[in-house]
């Protein structure tokens, strides 16, 4: 049954499932309606499931469906990254690369950087994906992403990984007369100023602290949480309270002018990025030129840049 599947078929599935209906889905593969709705049926007879129902003018995956959609997908996508790998002469600067790494040092950095390694190569075409941890680390698990670049703690187990930089945080606050911190500030009366938290667990809130203070507050005056360093800068900017965010954001940040910190002084180490990238990689030409200028250019990562 399974060597009676035809990729086709499967990009049926897909199609469907996403645009929630066969008519779109036909625009979508350039086909017809009925050739779609022969497909699906022609699917279903082959995995003697039903795989699509209908909600009012929509067509929704069973449950079934919905299994066999998300194996779909990812066979279609590796599919096509193998042939697009395939391709090109590994030899050459010709070709993909997929790079996966966090929001922050991802615009700060590693796209401008991008930018730079592809007006010098015509050939090569970059995917840059942005996003979590725990996401990236997936895709990079299951061989959808080429280069991963994350600190130290969130590297996977799997591949080769080279060091990058240390990434430094520091501690900003709005431009006005309620919020006169100096350098000598006390623990007591840092953590009574109103705090915009990276999440509940604010990991480089509590690293500037410890550095700053030899300890972390117990009792501190939450304003605001949210998991994002640009709406954390615009809050400060707005004189909600205090924030610890990477110097590197502050740095590309159109609101930096608007807020104060304690300067290079109170700037303190926060994490070790690295580079993972797959064993075989080292033998494509266009990795590993990309690993060497990634690894050897100048970033801002830490305060010496």
């Amino acid at each position: 049954m399974l060597n009676a599947i035809e990729t086709s078929q499967l990009q049926t599935l897909v199609a469907v499932a996403e645009t929630r209906s066969f008519s779109r889905a036909g625009e979508r593969l350039h086909v017809t309606q009925s050739a779609i709705s022969q497909s699906v049926k022609n699917l279903e007879i082959k995995t003697k499931v039903k795989l699509f129902h209908r909600n009012g003018k929509q067509i929704l995956l069973t449950q079934e469906g919905e299994r066999l959609y998300v194996l779909a997908r990812d066979f279609l996508d590796r599919l096509k990254a193998t042939v697009d790998d395939i391709q090109y002469d590994n030899t050459s600067m010709n070709g993909r690369i997929r790079i996966g790494t966090l929001n922050g040092i991802g615009r700060s950095w590693v796209a401008p950087e991008v930018v730079k390694i592809m007006r010098e190569f015509h050939g090569l075409t970059v995917e840059l994906i942005l996003g979590f941890n725990d996401d990236l680390l997936q895709e990079f698990n299951n061989y959808r992403l080429d280069l991963l670049i994350l600190a130290e703690e969130s590297m996977p187990l799997t591949g080769k990984k080279v060091a990058l930089d240390q990434e430094c945080s520091t501690l900003i606050f709005p431009d006005s007369k309620e919020f006169d911190i100096k350098p000598d500030i006390t623990l007591d009366e840092f953590s009574s100023y109103p705090t915009i938290l990276f999440e509940g667990n604010d990991h480089l809130y509590q690293k500037w602290c410890y550095q700053k203070f030899g300890k972390i507050p117990t009792d501190i005056n939450i304003r605001y949480i949210v998991n994002s360093h640009g709406n954390m800068l615009n809050a400060v900017s707005e004189g909600m309270g205090v924030a610890v965010i990477p110097t590197h954001v502050l740095r590309r940040s159109h609101l930096k002018d608007r807020l104060k910190t304690l300067g290079k002084s109170s700037e303190v180490p926060s994490y070790n990025f690295y580079l993972a990238y797959h064993h075989e990689s080292e033998e494509i030409l266009r990795v590993k030129t990309v690993i060497d200028r990634l690894v050897t250019c100048n970033n801002p990562l830490s305060s010496g840049h």
